[in-house]
């Protein structure tokens, strides 16, 4: 450690542990933004539109939205349902669908299953699904998907969903409160562990 005293004020600048005196420390933390570069790939994309699922097949659901970047280029991109991986390496991958159905006249009140998974260059990914069931319109969730999984440069990523029926206008919501930011029908965030 070096012999000179740190003081409150110049502890915020100094890494513990190394010998590093605060102008290196302090130029690293304030470098500029332009010329910070991203080891590891990440991406976040979300949908402000509302999709139903009106057939029993299963269905691929869409994104409109990446997040924002002061400079530089996403390291992973989309192009409507696909995301697309540009490094190879372990992701995290998290996925919120805010759930719905919006039968207002047929539904009773006989609860029905819909189902969210992951998958990768048309497979389906083993053991990513989530499932929930709604009873009525008045239902709102958000079904959180939680995945540990290898991604390689070039895959496409996709999140399904299917219900167990097509007459209930079940899916994904996106909902405009009044005086609040819109609430996306999917926010997906995609982090590189390696």
């Amino acid at each position: 450690m070096n012999s000179e005293k740190i003081t409150d004020n110049e502890s915020k600048y100094f890494v513990p542990g190394s010998n590093l005196s605060k102008p290196k420390v302090r130029n690293y933390v304030y470098q500029e933004l332009a010329s910070r570069e991203h080891k590891k790939a990440f991406g976040q994309f979300s949908s402000s539109v509302t999709q139903r699922v009106e057939t029993l097949d299963p269905v691929k659901i869409y994104f409109d939205a990446q997040e924002q970047l002061i400079s530089g280029s996403h390291s992973i991109d989309f192009d409507k349902g696909d995301i697309l991986i540009k490094q190879s390496g372990m992701y995290l991958i998290i996925a919120a669908p805010q759930v719905g159905k919006s039968c207002f006249l047929t539904c009773g009140n006989t609860p029905h299953w819909i189902d969210f998974w992951l998958r990768i260059n048309n497979n389906d990914l083993e053991n990513s699904a989530v499932r929930r069931s709604l009873v009525d319109n008045f239902q709102k969730d958000v079904i959180p998907i939680n995945v540990v999984t290898p991604l390689h440069a070039g895959d496409k990523l996709n999140i399904m969903m299917a219900a167990e029926t097509k007459d209930e206008g079940m899916g994904i919501e996106s909902i405009e409160p009044n005086g609040e930011p819109v609430i996306p029908s999917i926010i997906a965030t995609l982090i590189q562990l390696d």
